[in-house]
Parts: C-alpha cells; sequence; structure tokens
C-alpha cells in the first residue's frame, strides 16, 4: 500500500516505519519469487493448438464508414 501522505509532513519514525515497510514488501516478493522458481519445472503451453481454435492464417477486417458531419 502507497502512503499518501506528504514525506515533509512526516516525523523521522514515521519516514523508518514506511521504508521498513517498503523493504519488508520486497523481502518478501523476492521469497516468493524463489519458492515459486524453486517448486520444479512449469508446464509449457503447446505451440500447436489441440482444438482449432487458433486465429487463421489470413484476418479479414471490415471496417465501418465514419458518419459524415
Amino acid at each position: 500500500m502507497i502512503s499518501t501522505t506528504d514525506p515533509e509532513s512526516m516525523t523521522a519514525e514515521q519516514r523508518r516505519l514506511e521504508v521498513a515497510g517498503i523493504l519488508a514488501r520486497g523481502v518478501l516478493r523476492r521469497v516468493r519469487v524463489a519458492k515459486v522458481a524453486d517448486s520444479g519445472p512449469r508446464q509449457t503451453v503447446s505451440e500447436a493448438p489441440q482444438n482449432g481454435l487458433d486465429v487463421p492464417a489470413e484476418t479479414r477486417l471490415s471496417v465501418a464508414p465514419r458518419p459524415a458531419f
């Protein structure tokens, strides 16, 4: 959560607490990323679609004319 308090109006203790919170969130994010990376191999998506719902090789566009003012 980002503070909306102007740092100029904060006490030194409030600024220290805010910086500590920012650093703690960064450490937690890094730990979570490391856990996900260590959880084993990831599944990859097949390059060839199995259900045939892919985009056709040629896409046709239709554009409505702009109304005249």
